[in-house]
Formats: C-alpha cells, sequence, structure tokens
C-alpha cells in the first residue's frame, strides 16, 4: 500500500465488517492494517470499504470540517471564545492551518482504500457477482465523495483512480501532480453515474449508501460543475434531469419529505426516509473515543463535536449552569444579523426558525437566581414588596433571545420580566449571547451525566429537501422559472407553521425568485440548510462568496480576497512532494497564498 508523504498514509487500527443482510448495521471488528494480501480475501475487501465509510468521520461533525464550511460565510461568523479565526476573518489563512490540511490528510488515504476495493472486489473468486457489483458501485459512491469535497476546496488536485504510480501497492511514492479541475470532474461524474446504476434501490444495511445518495451526489456535481469555468453545455439539463428521477421515483427508493420540520434533525432519527447520506458514530468507547473534554490523535480529530460548536455562553446567565441538555459551549459559531433577521425574517408563516435555534433557557440552579432590588423599584420594574425575593425560579424562564417581529412588544417589558430579555439589536452587538442553532443537539446517555462528551448522532451530510432545491436551482438556470418555484414550494408547504400559513409562504415565490434570481434560491437553502456543512461551497459554487460576505458578514468582510475561492494547498503536500510535470518539480500552491 502507498504512502505518499502527507498525500497517503498507512490504513487503519480498527476497521468495520459490512454485514450483509439488509437488516443488520454495520458491525465492527478491529483488524491490524489493510495490506494488498489481506485485500485478496473476500473479508478483507468488505473491512476495506468500510474503512473508507469511516473517513468521514474525520471530516462531518468534526471542528476542522465545519470551520471550513461554516466559518466565513453569511450564515454564522465566530463567537467570543475565539479571537479573529483566519477561517472567518480570511487573514491569515495559510497552508500551515490544520483545518485546511484536515480534509487533504484523510481524502486520500480513504480514496487509496476505495481504489483497493475496486482493484480486489473485482480479482476476488470468493465474492459472488451481486456482491462485487454493491462493493464496486459502493466504494465509487464514496470515491466521488471525497473528490467532490476536495474539488470544491482545492481545485485541482491528485486524481488517483488507482493506476500508474498511485496504484494500490506497498510501495511508498512521493511522485505527485495536479489534475485539471476538468479531469476530476470526469471522475466524480463517471464514478457517481456509475454508483447511481448498480446500487440497490434500498440500502442493503443500515449506514450504507443506496442509490438515492448516489443520485443526489451526482445532480449536485452536475450542478456545480455548470456554474464553473469547465461547465458543459447540458450540467444544468442533467442536473435537474436526475435530481427529478430521484424526486419522481421516491417511492421506489423509499425516501420523502417528513411531515414536520422539526422531525428531520430530531435525535434517533437520523435514518429516516428523508436521509440520503450520513456518518456513523458508534457509542462505544474501543472504536469512537467519545470522551470528556476532547481525546488525543485521531480520536480527537474525528469527534462528532458539532452539538458544541453553536453554543453560545449561556452558562453566564444568572439562573444557568453547564448541563446536558444546554450542552458544552464552545461558543464558536454565532448567527449573522443577516441571518436572524433577513434569511428568517417570516418567522410567523414559516416554522423553520424556531425549530432550528433555542432562543429560550430554561433556570437550571437556584444559586445563581437574581434577586429584586431597590433599584428595580426606583425604575418602576416592580412593586416594593418584591426586594430581596428571586426575580425567576428554577425551572422558569432565564433568558430569552427576542425575535426581531416581537422586538416592539418585548421592548417596554425588558427590565420587567426578571428573566434576561435579549433584544435584536443586543444580539447583534456582541458575540457571546446569541440563539444557538440546535439541530444537533444531543442527549444521549453519558457516564456521570457529563456535558462534555461528544456526541455519538449520525451527521446527515445529504437529505431529500435539499435535493428539490438542487432541482429548483438548475431549472432557474435553464430558464424555467415557474417550475423553479413549484420545486422550492414543495419545500417551503412542509416549512409553513399550519395549513393556514401554507398559502402566505409559497405565494410570492415566483415573483421573489424572478425579482433577486440566485440570491433567493441562496436564502432558501439557508432557511433551510443553514449550519449543515455546506454553506462556503454553496456561496463558492455560485459565485457569491465574495458579495454576500462584504455584504452580511461584518468581521469577514474587510479581509475577504478574490482568491479565497479556494483553500491552500497543505504545505507538508508542498515539501513532501515531488511533480514530475512541473518545471521546477515542486507541487503547485494555489494562487494568492
Amino acid at each position: 500500500m502507498k504512502t505518499q508523504f502527507k498525500l497517503y498514509t498507512t490504513l487503519f487500527v480498527a476497521l468495520f465488517v459490512l454485514a450483509s443482510s439488509c437488516n443488520q448495521v454495520l458491525e465492527e471488528h478491529p483488524k491490524d492494517r489493510l495490506t494488498p494480501d489481506y485485500f485478496q480475501t473476500a473479508q478483507g475487501v468488505t473491512s476495506g470499504l468500510t474503512a473508507a465509510y469511516s473517513y468521514f468521520r474525520f471530516y462531518y461533525g468534526t471542528q476542522g470540517g465545519m470551520n471550513l464550511s461554516v466559518f466565513g460565510t453569511d450564515e454564522f461568523t465566530h463567537g467570543s471564545e475565539l479571537n479573529n479565526p483566519p477561517l472567518n476573518i480570511y487573514t491569515g489563512i495559510n497552508s500551515s492551518n490544520g483545518d485546511v490540511s484536515g480534509p487533504w490528510n484523510r481524502a486520500y488515504p480513504a480514496i487509496n482504500t476505495c481504489n483497493g476495493v475496486i482493484e480486489y472486489a473485482q480479482k476476488s473468486t470468493a465474492l459472488t457477482d451481486a456482491q462485487k457489483t454493491l462493493l464496486l458501485a459502493e466504494a465509487k459512491f464514496l470515491r466521488a465523495q471525497w473528490y467532490f469535497i476536495l474539488l470544491q476546496t482545492f481545485g485541482p488536485v491528485t486524481l488517483d483512480l488507482g493506476s500508474g504510480p498511485l496504484k494500490f501497492n506497498a510501495t511508498p511514492s512521493n511522485i505527485a501532480s495536479r489534475s485539471s479541475v476538468a479531469e476530476v470532474y470526469t471522475a466524480i461524474i463517471d464514478d457517481a453515474t456509475e454508483a447511481s446504476k448498480n446500487l440497490p434501490d434500498r440500502p442493503a444495511a443500515q449506514g450504507r449508501v443506496w442509490k438515492a445518495s448516489a443520485l443526489h451526489l451526482l445532480a449536485k456535481a452536475y450542478l456545480t460543475r455548470g456554474w464553473s469555468a469547465q461547465a458543459q453545455a447540458n450540467d444544468f439539463q442533467n442536473a435537474y434531469q436526475v435530481a427529478k428521477q430521484l424526486i419522481d421515483n421516491k417511492t421506489t427508493y423509499g425516501v420523502d419529505l417528513l411531515p414536520d420540520y422539526a422531525d428531520v434533525h430530531r435525535q434517533g432519527n437520523e435514518y429516516s426516509k428523508e436521509v440520503l447520506f450520513q456518518v456513523d458514530w458508534i457509542d462505544n468507547t474501543q472504536y469512537n473515543n467519545n470522551v470528556a473534554n476532547g481525546a488525543q490523535g485521531d480520536d480527537g480529530v474525528r469527534q462528532n463535536v458539532s452539538l458544541f460548536l453553536f453554543r453560545c455562553r449561556y452558562i453566564d446567565l444568572p439562573g444557568m449552569v453547564r448541563d446536558v441538555t444546554n450542552g458544552r459551549p464552545f461558543v464558536r459559531y454565532k448567527p449573522t444579523p443577516w441571518l436572524l433577521d433577513n434569511a428568517f425574517a417570516d418567522k410567523v408563516n414559516d416554522s423553520r426558525y424556531n425549530k432550528s435555534f433555542q432562543t429560550v433557557w430554561i433556570a437550571n440552579t437556584a444559586g445563581t437566581i437574581p434577586t429584586w432590588t431597590q433599584a428595580d423599584v426606583d425604575a418602576g420594574n416592580v412593586s416594593a414588596g418584591k426586594i430581596g425575593q428571586p426575580k425567576f425560579a428554577l425551572g422558569d424562564t432565564a433568558a430569552f433571545m427576542v425575535p426581531k417581529n416581537l422586538e416592539g412588544k418585548f421592548t417596554p417589558l425588558k427590565d420587567k420580566k426578571g428573566y434576561r430579555v435579549f433584544l435584536p439589536t443586543e444580539v447583534n452587538g456582541q458575540n457571546k449571547f446569541y440563539p444557538t442553532l440546535k439541530k444537533f443537539d444531543a442527549t444521549q446517555g453519558r457516564p456521570n451525566n457529563d456535558p462534555n462528551i461528544t456526541s455519538v448522532r449520525p451527521f446527515i451530510v445529504y437529505r431529500f429537501a435539499e435535493t428539490y432545491l438542487i432541482a429548483a436551482e438548475a431549472a432557474y438556470k435553464l430558464g424555467q422559472i415557474n417550475d423553479a418555484a413549484n420545486l422550492i414550494n414543495v419545500v417551503r408547504t412542509r416549512a409553513a407553521a399550519n395549513v393556514g400559513a401554507i398559502a402566505a409562504i409559497t405565494a410570492n415565490t415566483e415573483a421573489d425568485l424572478t425579482a433577486t434570481g440566485i440570491d433567493y434560491i441562496l436564502d432558501e437553502r439557508a432557511r433551510e440548510l443553514c449550519g449543515e456543512q455546506m454553506r462556503w461551497f454553496d456561496l463558492a459554487r455560485t459565485g457569491k462568496l465574495l458579495d454576500r460576505v462584504k455584504a452580511f458578514n461584518a468581521q469577514a468582510a474587510p479581509g475577504i480576497k478574490d482568491f479565497h475561492v479556494l483553500r491552500p494547498i497543505p504545505q507538508p503536500q508542498i515539501d513532501g512532494s515531488v511533480d514530475p510535470t512541473a518545471g521546477d518539480k515542486k507541487y503547485p500552491q494555489n494562487g494568492g497564498y
């Protein structure tokens, strides 16, 4: 098996073994290493495939992966626990940034493993033809997904399809060249196309990809290429047709929108009919070191900390201490004023703001509850008989982040309520207290009820609501405005606060889309998908990254430059590789870095 400096590393100590029954899940068994000899066995090939699945735990739900996709957008800026992080302010991003190197370092071992599965599954005499077809299709989906991440993050990258100096083998190599963006897109689309043809209509086991997963990835790849300089004439048409294939055959593939948006991210519902691809964690420290206060080495960087990252500093509020219900406050990602007040301007007809954000904190300790004072009486906030009494009780509201639509009602009551009231102007004026995205909340049982232990919830990567938005975006680019509006309105209908709100939430979609174009679609993606580890890619794909960051992220606006639509190639890759196609034999860096 190859090792190519930081590009490739030896593989994996704790592996899974794929279960063959459709009613089983991925089972884990420790193995020593994946080697060419081991890959020549049926167990080796299936173990290799599950190792490839597991590598996504280094990217999705992790702080590094989320920093790359959540920071530096119009949706979120940085909270008070980080002082001007480079990936949000676009100043100081360099080739030694650990978050940047994360996907690079993890993708290639996973891709290498997929190549081993593809090579040795085809040669195996111990596997049936049906087993080979399934393993090859899954491996090609996973390889395509990793290359899709790499391409969107870095642009042209080394294309490793299991041949030449990068062939799956036991000989280390430092030879590496960057393939063109067009070549990488072709590889992604070829792999996703084959996966979409050969994967089963329903998942072979819980946690495994199936035809719906591949169709969604394929549609998104066509859509993304359609916006790029490498666009082909039929990309948007292909994106539309593939997405519509999934939509029109949703019963065949066992997918649909859930009736209630609140259920989409409800804990325990990660395998619902809306979910098309998710990354799994196991609540077993032999395979997933979800220990308190993080873990060392690889165990630390593959932890699902999504439940901590969006938390405000609620433990500094009166009546509040850290607990499992409210989560460990990393205070990393604060919603921008645009997200809170503009994207979610309609908080009456559209239920997604209230179902996405925590705005109320319930007192969980009596020790820090304040009492009414003479100053409160003098200010006219309370009668003299209340002096010395608690302003609220254990189990009562301790804090409320007032939404923009209720600002007028709560402004005169702000100091009379007893609990802490944050008006929108106050929320927007600091980065310590703010509404908390609650999509990733996790309250699974923990030893000693410790709120510092990370999540073992599966992380949802793709879901069916986005398929509608992909089809709508493609239809918009094809000039089919009415069709695009109808597709968006399927998602908006589900988002309606009640049956009576459907007409209001869908009435102006076509007019608004006509008036504002792709910005309207991006606004809708924010309402539906905010925080789901895709926003930076959405803005970069549509050419809107600079415009919308400058307009809506005040902390990032001064630093962002044209070249920031790509991330820097990690420095160890440049230092450790020989590029035989380059005049100086050095692996090329992206411009601006």
